[in-house]
């Protein structure tokens, strides 16, 4: 990104003149000159188009407030596309701002060696532009992309550019990937069964080249010459449904890869199941880029999918009270409505006017009810589910719980105002082991304000029983164990970072073994989870995307729009599972996982494999794909001829002999289909579910917020405050979000309250608002809260809670041990994504960790301290107090500061629970962490982390004074 210009090295171009004649423009060249091939890179908001008028690519920016203006797409050269051969770069733009007085910092064309060439001044006509090669870098064949842009002086631009050439010799040289010249005219490389599979290469692959096709185990299926010395159309004999290859050879080119394409069935022929378990977080409408929606939502239909998750962004659709754009949020879900799929939409932002004194969270409930509302009427049909929020739990969400439990009551009043039909899920929760602030939401009456509980989850398949389990007592807990249990998210990350280079220099990507690993991990996990209780599983996520600085690959696309045989895999799974209902395990012999499933014609089906890595590591586990070895086994079945199918869809027929059907399984998913007599060993029961009650027994209109002042701090957590003082100080306020005018009383407990007013009226569609000065009565440990009720129009509300700590309070009475052995290094086990050293600074009299990150890539040291049982027991302990500092604080930031309590002694194993705790200064700074605010019992603690989830390059950190704080 181009953020400040005065850190380029800038070269100023020294020629404009002609090209020399011995030069030509290379073919590939032509190819640049399409909006498709520019990623959108910029400070603001940019749209990327074809002018037909202008016959140019046409780049639009909205800058956002602030003078940081700057627009950089890149164009990034694949495969073939070599600035190894070219001497000269020519191109024209032109360009138009808001206002045309203020002029332009600069325009630069930029490339990844890290020179920039300056360019003419910026003006509303065509200008030509040539650049050399030679004063871009002295290894071109390195580049992997180039930027034509600018910094404009006003807060909207538009700009284009044109005829984009290369000129060179246009002598071969650097090998080329196959996947990147390959062309087919089908979505994401995927086919239908009745489609020709007829594919092309790019124009300036013009000499004799040779085909091979394979399965995807590498074994051939046929092979031949190119059509007309590759500047034909291949066209292939019809292929059964699977996952296949195509390699290219030739004697005067370098060819690389392979590029794989999909076969599925056709999706007017399968058979739908709009209930179906198995579902897919597509992120369409921010991921689809230059693909565009239609082309993405055509990908999902392929792979038989009903039901995808999207995302919205509530300051994009009402930037101003009242006036709705809806936009691409509009055309993403139209693009699947037409294909017949619905949506299961969410949205975690909320414009400032809606704030209302909250940092993230929106404080204004009426602007919270109008937006569901007019979301679920307009979406009426398309959205079937509306999630209020995203991971509220941890950074997507900076207020307190009972925050996000006042907005999620009027959220849901708002959608089912708007579509009485419409069901509405809590905001995914990303903590499984559902820490406090999980508990905190429904404290404050949630229960009856959504018919779906939501989960997130990225972890190895061994962990979910146990999430499973607590997921169970947590809602029998609250009363809400008839509600559906959905995981909007769930993903892989047992493959590890990605080893691949990826098509965009700063983007891994998988590796043709980690995406077998992720093909296999995916029906594995949604069996396994369904056959736990869950309802409904989205995998994430469809469409490319990276995190983690660009190390972590997710996807079942790669960044070129081609289905990864995880794609495969979950189309056929579907294709085989979406309609049957699970009848439970069968023992099929040992290290063999068996599946039984009924189908719609009463048939039975059973899904089978192979124990492998995939099946037992643990969540942080990286493996080799290599899975365990083939393994036969029988069924008792009636003698005749069964079909199956493998984990990608390619059918095989079995044949079963003196009642016994004989097949292998590997460790990749395969399905046997039209059983019957068969009789799960361990039998599943479907969950009876209801949604939230449509009547309930008091008023649910009345709403509850507060705003505190900074008599309170929120806690890291975000499941409760601290109390500064003996008196503290808040503003309530009353909601009415129906229509009727409510008259009543208010009831608030946990202390001496000031200023509570008598009988009050609430407008329809109104606040009431009151200041109040509180005592809060505390216990021993110094535990209390805040609890607001109240009776109107004679009916009672929802409550709300907040919980309190008086820290003061609690280290008068409680005990307190301190720890020096924390200060031996000896005591300390490394614990990080990276190298890491540990050791005793004398200077500070702290203990010292130190690790050296790479550039990108999961960054996370937490470093673990084993307690020495029984002599440091943490039974009866409050929590844990230390002194921290680090020594730089990054530019980027912290992602968080965790104390993670682990019920095992073991490095990485274990139970552990993630307790947030406010990120650290280059200041020594005191910190303090509750051990009994729920979730375990502190006698259970074995060992305990202390670190940090940093962005990238050196972390250093030093802790001291570490104390146990115990009760009396």
């Amino acid at each position: 990104m181009i953020k400040k210009i005065f850190f380029l090295s800038i070269i100023a171009i020294s020629c404009l003149g002609l090209i020399a004649e011995e030069l030509r423009p290379l073919s590939w060249s032509e190819k640049l000159n399409h909006r498709e091939r520019f990623y959108p890179v910029s400070s603001g908001n940019m749209e990327i188009s074809w002018d037909a008028a202008e016959k140019a690519v046409c780049f639009d920016i909205r800058f956002d407030n602030g003078n940081d203006f700057w627009a950089y797409p890149r164009l990034q050269f694949k495969d073939g596309e070599s600035l190894a051969d070219v001497e000269t770069i020519q191109f024209e733009y032109k360009a138009v701002q808001a206002d045309e007085k203020a002029g332009y910092v600069c325009a630069l064309a930029t490339f990844d060696s890290g020179k920039s060439i300056l360019l003419p001044n910026p003006k509303n006509k065509w200008q030509t532009v040539t650049i050399k090669v030679t004063e871009v870098t002295k290894e071109p064949g390195k580049v992997s992309y180039m930027a034509i842009g600018m910094n404009p002086k006003s807060s909207r631009l538009t700009y284009w550019v044109r005829n984009i050439k290369m000129f060179g010799n246009g002598k071969a040289s650097a090998p080329v990937n196959t996947a990147g010249i390959v062309k087919a005219d089908v979505p994401g490389m995927v086919f239908t069964r009745n489609e020709v599979l007829e594919f092309s290469l790019d124009a300036y692959i013009e000499r004799p080249v040779e085909w091979i096709l394979t399965d995807w185990q590498g074994e051939q299926l046929a092979t031949g010459e190119w059509p007309e010395n590759g500047k034909g159309k291949l066209s292939l004999p019809r292929l059964p449904d699977g996952y296949y290859m195509l390699k290219l050879q030739s004697s005067q080119v370098a060819f690389t890869g392979s590029r794989s394409f999909v076969v599925v069935p056709d999706p007017d022929c399968r058979r739908r199941n709009p209930d179906a378990f198995f579902a897919v977080d597509s992120a369409q409408v921010w991921l689809a880029g230059s693909a565009g929606y239609d082309a993405a939502a055509e990908i999902a239909r392929r792979a038989g999918l009903v039901i995808v998750r999207d995302r919205m962004s509530w300051s994009s659709c009402e930037p101003e009270r009242g006036k709705y754009s809806w936009g691409n949020y509009l055309r993403s879900v139209d693009a699947f409505a037409k294909r017949g799929i619905s949506v299961c939409n969410t949205w975690h932002d909320a414009p400032d006017w809606a704030k209302n004194g909250n940092k993230s969270i929106p404080g204004d409930m009426v602007a919270v009810f109008r937006f569901a509302q007019e979301l679920s009427r307009t979406f009426k049909d398309k959205v079937r589910i509306w999630e209020f929020w995203n991971e509220q739990d941890i950074g997507f969400a900076l207020d307190g719980a009972w925050d996000y439990a006042a907005a999620m009551k009027a959220a849901y009043l708002g959608f089912k105002a708007g579509n009485p039909d419409t069901l509405v899920a809590s905001g995914g929760l990303s903590k499984t082991d559902l820490i406090n602030y999980s508990h905190v939401m429904m404290q404050n009456g949630l229960k009856d304000y959504f018919d779906i509980f939501n989960l997130h989850a990225y972890a190895g398949i061994t962990a979910f029983p146990n999430y499973l389990s607590g997921i169970r007592s947590y809602m029998k807990r609250y009363g809400i164990s008839g509600r559906r249990i959905e995981f909007t998210e769930v993903g892989s990350i047992i493959e590890g970072s990605g080893r691949a280079a990826g098509l965009y220099g700063e983007f891994k990507a998988h590796s043709p073994e980690q995406e077998m690993l992720v093909a296999e991990f995916l029906p594995k996990l949604m069996l396994n989870m369904q056959n736990l209780g869950v309802d409904r599983s989205f995998f994430f996520v469809l469409l490319p995307y990276n995190e983690q600085g660009g190390a972590k690959d997710w996807g079942l696309l790669r960044r070129d729009f081609s289905a990864k045989p995880g794609y495969a895999a979950f189309s056929n799974m579907m294709n085989e599972l979406g309609c049957a209902e699970l009848e439970g395990t069968l023992r099929l012999g040992k290290d063999i996982v068996g599946f039984l499933y009924r189908q719609p014609d009463g048939t039975q089906t059973v899904a089978y494999w192979s124990l492998s890595d995939c099946d037992v590591k643990s969540r942080d586990a990286v493996l080799n794909a290599q899975g365990a070895g083939k393994i036969f086994f029988s069924i008792p079945v009636k003698e005749g001829i069964y079909s199956g199918t493998n984990i990608f869809g390619t059918p095989f027929l079995a044949e079963s002999k003196s009642g016994k059907l004989t097949l292998q399984a590997t460790s990749m998913v395969s399905y046997i289909n039209g059983l019957s007599g068969l009789k799960p060993v361990t039998q599943f029961h479907a969950r009876k579910t209801t949604g939230s009650p449509i009547q309930v027994d008091y008023d649910r209109t009345i709403v509850y917020h507060v705003k505190l002042s900074d008599h309170f701090e929120i806690a890291a957590d975000k499941d409760c405050a601290s109390v500064k003082q003996d008196e503290a100080a808040f503003i309530l306020e009353v909601w009415n979000l129906s229509d009727q005018p409510k008259k009543g009383r208010l009831q608030i407990s946990g202390g001496k309250v000031i200023g509570l007013p008598g009988e009050i009226f609430v407008p329809p569609f109104g606040k009431y608002e009151v200041g109040l000065h509180i005592t809060p009565k505390f216990d021993g440990n110094g535990n209390g809260k805040i609890c607001v009720a109240g009776v109107f129009n004679g009916e009672n509300t929802s409550p709300l809670l907040i919980p309190l700590l008086s820290l003061e309070k609690m280290m008068k009475a409680s005990r307190t041990v301190n720890f020096p052995q924390m200060l031996d290094p000896a005591n300390w086990r490394r614990n990080a994504s990276a190298r890491m050293e540990i050791s005793f600074d004398k200077t500070e009299q702290a203990v010292r960790f130190l690790t050296d990150f790479p550039k990108t890539g999961d960054c996370w040291v937490y470093p673990e301290y084993v307690f020495q049982l029984p002599q440091e027991s943490l039974r009866g302990a409050l929590g844990i107090a230390f002194e921290v500092k680090v020594q730089e604080v990054p530019a980027k930031g912290f992602y968080q500061m965790l104390v993670m309590p682990v019920l095992d002694t073991q490095r990485e194993k274990g139970k552990s629970f993630h307790l947030r705790t406010k990120a650290p200064s280059a200041q020594w700074e005191k910190r303090y962490v509750p051990l009994n605010s729920g979730g375990f019992n502190p006698a259970d603690i074995r060992q305990i982390r202390i670190g940090l989830n940093w962005p990238a390059g050196t972390c250093c950190y030093w802790l001291r004074n570490a104390q146990i704080i115990y009760s009396r």
